[in-house]
């Protein structure tokens, strides 16, 4: 029944997104400024800021940030996507096609919502 469910889905990915970063004011920064990439100048913008953070930082953003989300997603998406492993092609593929590239995106902007939520909730 959850598997079908994409409020329960992203709720479910905001909560991972947390729980999976350090629990630190750092995690509330972060995922501000993912958001603000991610609504200002889109999907693929978000995805390569998430990189460049993994490089700066030498953490895994990009596990956090990009996977995740990706395999949380794909159940929701055409079933090409599901075949899909590597992230920069799955990218690269979802950016062929406005219509799962809008719904990406708009459902990884609430996910992110969410995160900012629960990132809150746990405290300072």
């Amino acid at each position: 029944m959850t598997q079908n469910n994409l409020e329960y889905t992203l709720n479910e990915l905001s909560f991972d997104i947390v729980n999976g970063s350090q629990k630190d004011k750092e995690i509330l920064r972060f995922i501000d400024k993912a958001l603000g990439v991610l609504s200002n100048d889109g999907v693929c913008a978000y995805y390569v800021f998430c990189l460049s953070k993994d490089k700066k930082d030498d953490k895994k953003y990009s596990d956090i940030f990009i996977k995740k989300p990706m395999d949380k997603l794909k159940p929701f998406l055409h079933s090409k996507y599901s075949q899909i492993d590597k992230a920069e092609d799955f990218f690269k593929e979802l950016s062929e096609d406005i219509y799962e590239l809008l719904f990406f995106k708009e459902s990884l902007e609430k996910a992110l919502i969410y995160a900012r939520y629960h990132a809150k909730a746990m405290g300072d």
